[in-house]
């Protein structure tokens, strides 16, 4: 109905009325105009409502590019950072200078200071505030089934422990006894020459294996060099890496020793399923944690590849 004709019928009604009330022609024009207002509002659409907050872009602006960028460079920066802490760790258990550390590192990293030192500190067992560093075991199953040990240094277990069970409940894991599906055994990585070919570092790595109780030596995926030496449990470690130390050629060197949580059997997981992505947003949660210092599981990618370069001694 055009405002016309509804001006027409409404001065009807009102000289019908009863009223004594005079109703002008501007007033019914106004009337109608609202009314038709009221019905299309109604009937056509809802009100738009108005709204002042900034649109999100879709990433073709300068921040955008910015911040995506320094996302990238952040995480590898920190990456660096994570495998220099854990040199740093092993070097001041292996007795190195306090100072020669903070020093080398400060100068090939960019590092601050008082991450190194608090690096040395955790290397020599002691907390950022100088109280003793103990160990603490967490192991657990993830709802799909992979077993994991989570490796603690802390001064404070029960913060640790409420800390790291938060994170394996958001997960949808539960704590539970799963050790004995793992083989503990010491290990050390063994690092060699770079301008050898894998084939002549495992002729030169035979013979000094042989003589030892050592049941694995394999090349470390991504690694050109470096090797992971598996030795079989033993009540005496550190007698085996000093007497792979004496036994290894010139330009060898173990660069590191310790403990590790080998799963006797694997459970396969696809790459890109949503069970593997949620495995990766676990793990990241848990090396956020400043406690946790390993992290073990069963679990392999479905395109794991095999070691192409190994020695196998026992089955």
């Amino acid at each position: 109905m055009s405002t016309r004709r509804l001006v027409s019928h409404l001065r009807q009604i009102s000289l019908t009325c009863s009223t004594t009330e005079f109703y002008t022609t501007s007033t019914l024009r106004s009337t109608a105009k609202y009314v038709l207002y009221r019905q299309q509002a109604t009937t056509l659409h809802a009100i738009r409502s108005f709204c002042v907050s900034a649109q999100w872009q879709s990433g073709h602006n300068k921040w955008s590019k910015i911040r995506h960028d320094k996302g990238k460079k952040d995480a590898q920066r920190s990456g660096v950072f994570s495998k220099i802490t854990d040199q740093i760790i092993e070097y001041t258990k292996h007795q190195y200078s306090t100072t020669t550390i903070v020093h080398c590192c400060q100068k090939m990293s960019g590092m601050s200071g008082t991450s190194i030192e608090n690096a040395v500190k955790r290397g020599q067992g002691l907390s950022i505030t100088g109280k003793p560093l103990e160990t603490l075991l967490i192991d657990g199953m993830t709802m799909h089934g992979v077993s994991f040990i989570i490796e603690c240094m802390t001064d404070n277990k029960n913060r640790t422990l409420q800390d790291v069970r938060l994170i394996i409940n958001k997960a949808g894991g539960k704590t539970t006894p799963v050790q004995f599906l793992f083989n503990k055994h010491p290990f050390m990585h063994l690092t060699g020459p770079e301008d050898l070919s894998p084939e002549s570092q495992i002729a030169v790595l035979e013979d000094p294996v042989l003589t030892l109780p050592i049941e694995y030596v394999g090349l470390i995926p991504g690694e050109v060099s470096t090797w992971e030496a598996r030795v079989e449990q033993t009540d005496s470690p550190l007698q085996i890496v000093e007497d792979m130390q004496k036994a290894l050629p010139e330009g060898w060197s173990i660069t590191k020793t310790g403990l590790k949580y080998y799963p006797s059997d694997h459970v396969q997981v696809e790459d890109d399923s949503e069970e593997g992505e949620g495995f990766r947003s676990f793990v990241e949660k848990l090396e956020d944690c400043n406690d946790v210092a390993e992290i073990y599981t069963n679990l392999r990618w479905s395109s794991y590849e095999a070691p192409t370069h190994e020695i196998v001694l026992t089955e």
